[in-house]
């Protein structure tokens, strides 16, 4: 019998990407965060920035210890549904602490949050995210899968940017009580989505379409054994010519976005004192990224991946650009949506493309190197998310912190005003622009793919 490629249902992609729009509604926060703590509780940013840093390294730090030991269970057991429901049980409890801290809230009291905060979002992420790596197999299936968990991260920020909006605040600001009914909404959910999620039946494209096992000689094996220990992908990281270019373009924009996201609630509230329509302009553009993911899909399967991440990069750029272009007394709530739309619409379609890349970068590992590490290969990935944030984090706020900006007043000197302007204009625009070099050489395409998928599978 041929082997003819399963092609994953649309109601599997949504059972895998359900519990996604809770883990990220309780995640969104974090980009205002500081400005909440800062401006309720009265913590210097220096202090929040060295906090959000070390919790942040110390998340990162924990990603190839998850995906080591979610590879082994998964290798025992053909399943990473435990980590997820733990991570996700964890996420919960830790979100509420975090997001309903008490009065008088210290350093202290915050840090130990973030910690635990990471931790249980880590415990959930690492498998979810390689989940899809074994259920698609072709190149089109693996960019649906991963677009349909990015457009229920959207439908998650959605929410989040919602619940300021509901009737029964005095306000639109993002405000402790706004946070503290968003935790208790998304924490329900989470839990029923989890049932949905887990409770579903997937089938893998090997069991479906009888197609020939992706095993390996005992001599493979053992090898691989060798090498199977915690920050040790040699030689299929070191040697790895795609995954060496792709690390390389991923690190300067979600470095250049890590920045960005750090400082935009308070350019917005304290620069420009547009606070109250803050939630507002995210709620309409994270609308506009959920309407536009079928088109980046469209967009993919037409030009490739490839070259539709060179998109996403340009219109990043832009809106960092752009940024830097708006003042205090002169920019309205159109330009605010402008510049939201902008920068979500390239942020959607990286959301996209680059997991979509590298699980084919996977294949290739897979294939060259006879290894099987789908969850350490995306707990890399998650890696260098976390900490290009954590140090895009603490870079952005360090900048603005060091030359005296002060979320609490409504006037700042021309200091740290250029400083501001600086770390969230200008600074990410130039990693930006690093990035597109290396999205430029990426060697893998849809058609190097479709060549490793089938040499995989004769194997």
């Amino acid at each position: 019998m041929s082997y003819m490629p399963y092609k994953i249902s649309n109601y599997h992609c949504l059972a895998y990407a359900l519990p996604v729009i809770t883990t990220t509604w309780l995640m969104a926060p974090i980009s205002v965060i500081q400005g909440i703590y800062a401006k309720y509780y009265g913590l210097p940013l220096t202090t929040i920035a060295t906090l959000l840093l070390l919790t942040r390294l110390f998340d990162a730090f924990l990603d190839p210890l998850i995906g080591y030991y979610a590879d082994r269970y998964y290798k025992t057991t053909k399943t990473f549904k435990p980590f997820m429901v733990l991570g996700g049980l964890l996420f919960v409890i830790s979100g509420y602490f975090l997001y309903v801290p008490p009065l008088e809230a210290s350093a202290i009291y915050l840090m130990t949050c973030l910690f635990g905060f990471y931790f249980s979002w880590t415990l959930f992420e690492i498998p979810h995210l390689a989940w899809p790596s074994e259920l698609a197999l072709v190149s089109e299936d693996k960019t649906k899968i991963y677009g349909a968990r990015n457009m229920a991260s959207y439908a998650g920020l959605l929410l989040f940017y919602a619940t300021p909006l509901l009737p029964f605040f005095e306000g639109d600001e993002i405000t402790p009580e706004t946070l503290k009914v968003s935790v208790l909404i998304a924490g329900t959910l989470m839990i029923l989505f989890l049932v949905i999620s887990m409770k579903t039946k997937f089938i893998t494209p090997e069991l479906k379409n009888n197609a020939p096992q992706r095993n390996w000689k005992k001599s493979d094996h053992s090898t691989i054994k060798k090498r199977c220990v915690v920050f040790s992908f040699s030689p299929s990281l070191v040697n790895n010519r795609p995954l060496l270019i792709f690390i390389a373009a991923y690190l300067f924009i979600s470095l250049s976005t890590g920045i960005w996201y750090s400082l935009i609630f308070l350019y917005v509230d304290a620069y420009l004192g547009l606070g109250d329509q803050f939630a507002k302009m995210f709620l309409l553009a994270f609308s506009i990224g959920v309407a536009a993911t079928p088109a980046w899909l469209k967009l993919a399967f037409w030009l490739g991946k490839k070259t539709t991440w060179t998109v996403a990069a340009l219109l990043l750029i832009s809106s960092f650009i752009y940024t830097g272009s708006l003042l205090p007394g002169n920019t309205n709530f159109t330009e605010l949506v402008i510049l939201k739309s902008i920068q979500t619409l390239g942020f959607t379609c990286m959301g996209i493309m680059a997991p979509a890349m590298l699980a084919e970068i996977i294949d290739f590992s897979n294939w060259k190197y006879r290894t099987n590490k789908r969850a350490s290969f995306f707990a890399l990935y998650s890696f260098m998310y976390k900490t290009t944030v954590a140090i895009g984090t603490a870079l952005g706020l360090g900048i603005a912190g060091w030359y005296g900006f002060d979320a609490t007043k409504t006037v700042h000197s021309e200091q740290s005003t250029f400083a501001l302007t600086f770390a969230i204009a200008w600074l990410p625009s130039l990693l930006g622009s690093l990035s597109l070099i290396f999205i430029l050489v990426s060697p893998i395409n849809e058609r190097r793919h479709a060549i490793i998928s089938r040499r995989l599978n004769t194997n």
